[in-house]
């Protein structure tokens, strides 16, 4: 049934919420072969300490410590989950590790998030609906610096005159992590209008992982 409403044409948080209520619990375990493209990405960030970065769609807060310790104590690290299950989990990981001095955290669609401080950097880590949402990616834009650094990490389509069998699998592995199959063969398109030098700088899974990075040029392109 995931797979059939994920042909739908844009995101559904409805969608969104239930399955990441169902998710949660087991989140981490499902996730654990991405630790070494969430350090890659945490590089890629080139963090400075008193950066200011948003996580978007932080889920658990996996990669929270990590940014803190990065930023200092005179940073910010703004977490914006839209899932009450997950945000749960990510408030008992900040305050596990001690990191509440630096961390925020907005329960709250990327749609609707109003972060407190302007961005340096923002991190989209499998967050392929709201990389999919013009909305909320002007409103993320909105608050971010001229300059600030972009990455992206996520699931992509091959080209399918080739890569069919490999597709088939990603909207399987895939199905219940997002909402929509839109986008997945430009996953970072609609980025364009914000950082015009995205640039894909690595590949996983075979091809159907990628991560990347970009500058926001403070305008719209």
């Amino acid at each position: 049934m995931d797979v059939l409403d994920n042909l739908r044409t844009s995101p559904s948080r409805t969608a969104a919420l239930d399955r990441y209520r169902q998710l949660a619990a087991r989140y981490d375990a499902s996730c654990w072969a991405m630790a070494g493209t969430r350090m890659r990405a945490i590089a890629l960030l080139g963090l400075k300490p008193g950066d200011v970065v948003f996580d978007v769609g932080c889920g658990t807060g996996a990669m929270l410590p990590e940014l803190a310790r990065r930023v200092g104590p005179c940073g910010r690290v703004i977490g914006i989950e839209q899932s009450p299950e997950m945000m749960a989990l990510a408030r008992q990981r900040v305050e596990v590790e001690r990191v509440g001095d630096v961390v925020t955290l907005l329960e709250a669609a990327a749609e609707d998030a109003l972060p407190e401080r302007r961005a340096d950097a923002l991190l989209f880590f499998y967050a392929h609906d709201v990389l999919q949402s013009p909305v909320a990616l002007g409103r993320l834009f909105a608050a971010a610096k001229t300059g600030a650094r972009s990455v992206c990490a996520g699931a992509r389509f091959l080209p399918w005159s080739w890569g069919a069998p490999l597709n088939i699998w990603t909207a399987l592995r895939s199905r219940r992590f997002l909402t929509t199959y839109r986008g997945l063969d430009r996953p970072w398109r609609h980025l364009g209008r914000y950082c015009p030098d995205f640039t894909l700088v690595g590949r996983n899974f075979l091809g159907t992982g990628y991560l990347g990075v970009g500058t926001f040029a403070g305008t719209c392109a």
